[in-house]
């Protein structure tokens, strides 16, 4: 095979319209080298061939479906796929890095989200692509060591400010906080070290090393960190949050919750009110380095779903999503929160080529629904732009996975995929429907609204859920039944509490209600004229609205006059077609030539005898 190089930037078409980024969606594809068993059963049959490094063709080999279409004349036995960037097998884990994800962390740094999936056919490396091993970690360890390196020394300790629903933050009392602590603690706790516990793994376990180590990987493999750091100001500061959680037979279940039983609780996909979905009752887990990111990986793998198939021996049977949350913080107040999530999807699969029955059977059709679901929407997301007078309704909320992902598709993130393929003959098929979706997917264009209009600013709220400070502002009310009463006497600008004549009082007091029923007669008559205008706007909208269905009413009526009346000629025809018809078919029946009508009037003449005569030659 090929090995591609190319710079490490990437060159993306980007477009600014209106206050909105738009650009293709990003699809890269990396291509699995072979096994030796597979080399040895003659898979390869040079299916795959990376022609350039963008640009892939596809060689049915003999016995697949689409050979035997292709012989049938139906269909063609040789298809070519163009993609963002092709890796070949020979691409090593940093070069995958750098070209695909690079960009998208110093984004998700600099306060946007971002997106990340892998997608493809069982045992096409996607898990090791996402996580990678203990000797060659994959993007998702890479974008760890990156952030840490980018927060250096202005990581918050405090773990007092805590992700909430989408795009907010809450306020934690210390008895919360320490409850956090210790459920952190239960976790790491549960994890064994590795020097402790010596155990032999297989070389596809994805696991995170030390932090001595990951400091050595990142040097040694030519892992380029991000020069950017944090502003000097020792007032910002950042908290990293992370959840780990799978989405298995359409259930969703949470990856670091400690499983006291063999049934785990399933949670449930709420709205928060702003239209952005998000997991109710979500662990999220504040970590402070590199070691604790590796304890919670392994936990939330050994929690995972797996199981063997034909195909692969440790195929994964759910979708892992892997979210970081980043909070900003400047002195005591939140700035900006920002989200990266990836996606380890599970492999679509042919349950004939796998082999799969009973509950690996049912597992393989709810993977396969919830793929077909992504593609359907990433299909009407293509339809909906390419035709802007056939817009059609997107099916998000058929599947768990794609109601998550909405957001990311509909301008409030940017989401890329990297597609896994293996170069084997036997999955031809497979491999061949996993590169049409993505060809798909590559025509989506993304439109990234502008931070500012999208999300104007975190949302922090406190013990009890209640929003405390949004966009600068600090509702008041709500701050003084947040605080105690000692708190509120603490504040330097407090009220003067000084007594005032009675005369003063009740001066003051009916100023202040003259100001009031002022006031209230205002809003009363800006509502009034509010509500008017609306009304006006909706009856004129109604009556455009009804004036155009009665023209398309007339029109209707006309189009439809003009078929009847052309239906009443073809019969008016046909009718007197039908009767020509008729006529000559008796007249052909009746006819009797001349020399025989005379013949015969001639014989009968002859044969007339008078009746007189008659009567004479008989007496």
């Amino acid at each position: 095979m090929i090995k591609v190089g190319f710079p490490s930037h990437l060159v993306q078409q980007t477009v600014m319209s209106g206050g909105a980024e738009q650009q293709m969606m990003q699809i890269y594809l990396r291509v699995r080298p072979f096994s030796k068993e597979e080399l040895s059963a003659n898979e390869d049959q040079d299916c795959v061939v990376i022609e350039d490094g963008q640009t892939v063709s596809l060689n049915a080999p003999k016995g697949s479906a689409n050979m035997k279409s292709s012989e049938k004349g139906i269909g063609l036995s040789i298809h070519k796929f163009t993609f963002s960037k092709v890796f070949g097998p020979q691409t090593t884990q940093g070069e995958l890095f750098e070209d695909t994800v690079k960009s998208q962390v110093f984004d998700f740094l600099e306060g946007k989200n971002a997106l990340i999936f892998s997608y493809g056919v069982t045992n096409a490396g996607k898990t090791f692509t996402i996580q990678g091993t203990l000797k060659d970690p994959g993007i998702l360890p890479r974008v760890l060591v990156a952030t840490f390196h980018y927060m250096g020394g202005h990581q918050y300790k405090e773990m007092d400010l805590k992700p909430y629903l989408r795009n907010g933050a809450q306020c934690l009392d210390p008895d919360q906080v320490k409850q956090e602590r210790t459920a952190k603690m239960a976790i790491l706790a549960s994890v064994r070290e590795e020097g402790d516990h010596q155990r032999t793994r297989s070389s596809s376990e994805p696991l995170i090393t030390s932090d001595s180590c990951l400091s050595s990987f990142s040097s040694s493999n030519n892992l380029t960190v991000f020069s950017g750091s944090p502003a000097e100001a020792s007032s910002e500061q950042f908290a990293l949050w992370v959840a780990f959680f799978e989405i298995y037979n359409e259930c969703i279940y949470d990856l670091l919750q400690p499983t006291l039983s063999k049934k785990r609780s399933s949670l449930r996909v709420c709205d928060d009110g702003a239209g952005n979905a998000y997991v109710k009752d979500l662990r999220w887990i504040n970590i402070q380095n590199l070691s604790e990111a590796n304890k919670l990986l392994q936990f939330g793998n050994k929690n995972r779903s797996a199981a063997a198939t034909k195909m692969n021996q440790s195929s994964s049977r759910s979708h892992g999503i892997f979210t970081m949350k980043l909070l900003k913080i400047e002195g005591k107040t939140l700035k900006r929160i920002s989200e990266f999530s990836l996606c380890d999807l599970a492999g679509s699969e042919r349950c004939n080529k796998t082999k799969t029955f009973g509950e690996r059977l049912k597992e393989a059709g709810n993977i396969n629904n919830s793929l077909l679901i992504l593609g359907k929407c990433i299909n009407f997301l293509r339809n909906n732009q390419t035709d802007r007078m056939k817009v059609g309704y997107i099916p998000f909320r058929e599947s768990k996975l794609t109601k998550l992902f909405q957001a990311f598709f509909c301008g409030k993130g940017m989401a890329s995929m990297i597609v896994n393929i293996n170069q084997c003959a036997s999955t031809y098929d497979e491999t061949l429907h996993v590169m049409k979706f993505s060809a798909v997917a590559k025509q989506v264009v993304q439109v990234i609204q502008d931070k500012h209009v999208v999300s104007p600013g975190p949302c922090l709220v406190g013990r009890d859920g209640k929003p405390l400070w949004r966009d600068g502002v600090i509702d008041n009310r709500v701050l003084e039944s947040y605080l105690s009463e000692d708190e509120l006497l603490d504040e330097e600008d407090e009220g003067d509490m000084s007594l005032l004549p009675q005369n003063e009082l009740l001066n003051t007091i009916e100023n202040l209600r003259t100001k009031l029923l002022a006031e209230r007669k205002k809003n009363l008559v800006q509502e009034m004229e509010i509500r008017k205008e609306m009304g006006d706007a909706m009856l004129q909208q109604l009556l455009e609205s009804e004036e155009l269905r009665i023209r398309e009413i007339e029109e209707l009526k006309e189009s439809h006059a003009e078929k009847l009346e052309n239906t009443f000629e073809l019969y008016r025809d046909a009718i007197k077609e039908h009767a020509y018809q008729c006529a000559m078919n008796n007249l052909e029946d009746n006819y009797v030539p001349l020399d025989e009508f005379t013949a015969e009037q001639e014989k009968a003449e002859r044969g007339v005898v008078d009746p007189a005569a008659r009567f004479d030659a008989v007496f």
